[in-house]
């Protein structure tokens, strides 16, 4: 059975600028990474009114927008993943919200796409060292793209560097120069998570930076399609490439789309999978 939030199939794109059904993440262009163009994808519009973005041609006469993403880029360097923060005792939502939204950054990608006006994207990034952020790809940006990451209302940097990514897994990390990041204090492996358990996701939804919505683990979707952490914690445009993490701080995952026509269906990239 085919799921609607697949890979490259995704039924919501929370980077996107609100009504701009059509501006999706197409060319990963950075500032100061040069980036390999290849792989053709189709952009085009369900019965239901949804952006989709899939490796065939969806045919029966859709008008359809063709895309190019960059080929996969290998992460040479990567870190030790951050060791999880014991369990020592269970945080307040306001300790919480102190110790990770610090770590929680956004981004603005200023871009035209399809020959339309130059638009603005804004999503989020969280950091897992003083210059390494995960984020989702397609909050990277479209066509030709100015990338500014930054904390509170500061402008810190406009260089960004596309170390690692994976169009089709969703998976971005970016290097920043010009300012010093603050990383999570720990990582959570998905095999970990229980259904049930408490969390709390941090993100920049429509540009309201730095937000906090709680929730529950109410799924841990590892499919052959891909591995996704589902939640009830509410997530919103803007949200996309932001942080899911415990009751202690730990980041779960990041934060990456809703299922369209549903309830509190909302998923996260689990954050161990940017290693892979």
């Amino acid at each position: 059975m085919s799921r609607r939030f697949t890979f490259g199939q995704r039924t919501s794109v929370f980077g996107r600028a609100p009504f701009a059904p059509l501006a999706v993440a197409a060319v990963l262009a950075l500032v100061t990474a040069n980036v390999a163009l290849a792989d053709k994808r189709y952009v085009w519009i369900d019965n239901d009114g949804t952006v989709r973005v899939t490796r065939e041609d969806p045919m029966g006469g859709r008008t359809v927008q063709t895309i190019t993403v960059p080929d996969d880029i290998s992460w040479q360097h990567a870190p030790d993943m951050l060791a999880e923060k014991p369990d020592s005792h269970k945080l307040s939502s306001q300790e919480l919200f102190k110790l990770a939204a610090r770590s929680v950054y956004w981004i603005e990608s200023r871009s035209q796409d399809y020959g339309n006006a130059p638009r603005t994207v804004y999503g989020s990034a969280v950091a897992i060292s003083d210059e390494l952020a995960l984020t989702n790809c397609h909050v990277v940006g479209g066509g030709k793209a100015a990338l500014r990451l930054g904390s509170g209302k500061t402008e810190a940097t406009t260089e960004v560097e596309l170390v690692a990514a994976n169009y089709d897994a969703d998976r971005c990390i970016l290097k920043v120069a010009g300012m010093k990041l603050l990383p999570v204090v720990g990582i959570r492996l998905m095999s970990t998570l229980e259904v049930g358990e408490g969390v709390y996701a941090i993100g920049n939804p429509q540009g309201l930076q730095r937000s906090l919505s709680e929730g529950l683990i109410s799924g841990i979707r590892d499919d052959p399609d891909g591995r996704l952490v589902q939640t009830t914690a509410p997530i919103s445009p803007g949200s996309s490439g932001g942080g899911l993490f415990d009751t202690r701080g730990n980041l779960v995952g990041i934060t990456a789309l809703t299922l369209t026509n549903s309830q509190n269906l909302n998923f996260a990239v689990p954050a161990e999978d940017f290693w892979k």
